[in-house]
């Protein structure tokens, strides 16, 4: 897959212009960036300790007059909506905020719980900021149209929308600027800070140091994005891989995980364009030596391999951009299959890879057994693409049909983004 395209775009991270801001035809203005350096995060506890959510704050710049989070999903052309995250109660931190539409204000049962702020506080270290209150679970949509929730935890994503005039009012300009955020790490970091009370000691409020949060521009974010939603929807697990340095851990963790080894079924599918051609080497060189002998734990147990490009390549199976192997229940045959794939690298083309056709033929076409253990287990770094194509037409929707009919779970390993691919 080539991602020259994608360089000077991922280069802009250090100033704060995110990817999302580049793609998104939004107002891209200076005066309304928020860049990592603008925002701290700290976990909210209960009288019990029970983390109930994040406080995130945010710097205010001179022209932002309120902020509102909202969905990063959103159709490069404008014309498919994103919505905005709201909560399921009322919370003190952003209950009482206001949020207009049209020039009108919203007093809908659904938008009073929306993540907006058009209040300045004082932060110790940020100054001036709006103060946003993210419960462990955002909802997004309504009855009526797409809609869905999210658990905050590691690789979320959220997008903070800056706007020009007070109460999110769409009336002036607004910038959006999308990030991912490890809130796992804060909620894990603030619950090693728990110390036992000590006598009378000083009522100091700390805010939440800004390194807390975590931003990372090492993963294509559309990637990372959609890859947690097939591994959420599908009940599967998703791995924020490092390469070369986690990879083999990664995918020996995945097989370490299925939890009945007497009968199992696992297909590997791998994207073989141009940017995957290291990490491939790790797999071939480093990981099966490993996978050998991490099968001894397994019974009867047959492996599948499933390599994927895009349309247009030479990959051609069934009408789709796929090589098949067969499910073998002997590893010297599934190794010599992965040591067949050959990585060009004026193959992949754009960006986006046929993640959801190689994700379809896995299910469809192999005779998957009722009474196994089943997991797919994708490995690639680009995103599928936004829109079927093909004559066949695969959709997200027809893959978690197909995953939910078979009872197969997909584990999802997305790499790190490659800028360098020949």
């Amino acid at each position: 897959m080539k991602k020259v395209a994608f360089l000077f775009v991922f280069m802009l991270f250090e100033l704060g212009l995110v990817f999302g801001q580049q793609i998104r035809g939004v107002v891209k203005n200076p005066d309304f960036q928020i860049s990592v350096k603008d925002l701290a995060l700290s976990a909210k506890k209960s009288p019990t300790g029970e983390i109930t959510g994040i406080d995130l704050y945010i710097r205010k710049k001179p022209r932002v007059q309120s902020v509102m989070l909202v969905e990063t999903t959103v159709d490069p052309k404008g014309k498919e909506p994103n919505y905005a995250y709201r909560a399921g109660e009322w919370n003190e931190v952003n209950g009482n905020e206001i949020r207009y539409l049209d020039g009108k204000q919203l007093n809908s049962q659904h938008s009073k719980y929306s993540l907006v702020s058009s209040t300045v506080v004082h932060h110790g270290t940020l100054g001036e900021c709006f103060h946003i209150f993210i419960p462990m679970t955002l909802y997004y949509g309504y009855p009526w149209s797409r809609n869905g929730t999210v658990k905050i935890g590691k690789g979320t994503f959220i997008n903070i929308r800056t706007y020009e005039k007070k109460y999110a009012d769409y009336n002036g300009k607004y910038m959006d600027n999308p990030f991912m955020f490890d809130f796992a790490k804060v909620v894990k970091k603030t619950e090693k800070k728990v110390e036992p009370p000590k006598p009378n000691p000083p009522v100091v409020e700390e805010p939440a140091p800004k390194e807390e949060v975590v931003l990372t521009d090492e993963y294509n974010s559309i990637a990372a994005e959609k890859f947690a939603e097939i591994a959420r929807d599908s009940k599967g697990l998703m791995y924020y891989s490092k390469g070369r340095d986690s990879l083999v851990t990664d995918m020996l963790d995945s097989m370490d995980r299925i939890k009945n080894k007497k009968k199992v079924d696992v297909v590997f599918a791998i994207d073989t364009t141009g940017s995957m051609k290291d990490d491939l080497e790790v797999i071939r060189k480093e990981w099966v030596p490993k996978l050998l002998d991490q099968l001894k734990a397994f019974g009867n147990i047959r492996l599948g391999l499933l390599f994927y490009r895009d349309y247009n390549d030479s990959y051609l199976f069934k009408g789709l951009p796929v090589k098949y192997f067969a499910f073998s229940n002997n590893p010297d045959t599934f190794i010599k299959c992965l040591n067949t794939a050959i990585i060009k690298g004026n193959e992949g083309g754009d960006v986006p890879e046929a993640v959801y056709e190689a994700l379809y033929a896995s299910l469809q076409y192999y005779d998957w057994r009722s009474d196994a253990e089943r997991k797919i287990i994708l490995i690639g770094d680009a995103e599928p693409h936004d829109k079927p194509r093909g004559y066949k037409k695969i959709t997200r929707e027809k893959v978690m049909e197909l995953s939910e009919e078979k009872g197969v779970a997909m584990d999802c390993i997305i790499l790190p983004d490659s800028t360098d691919a020949k």
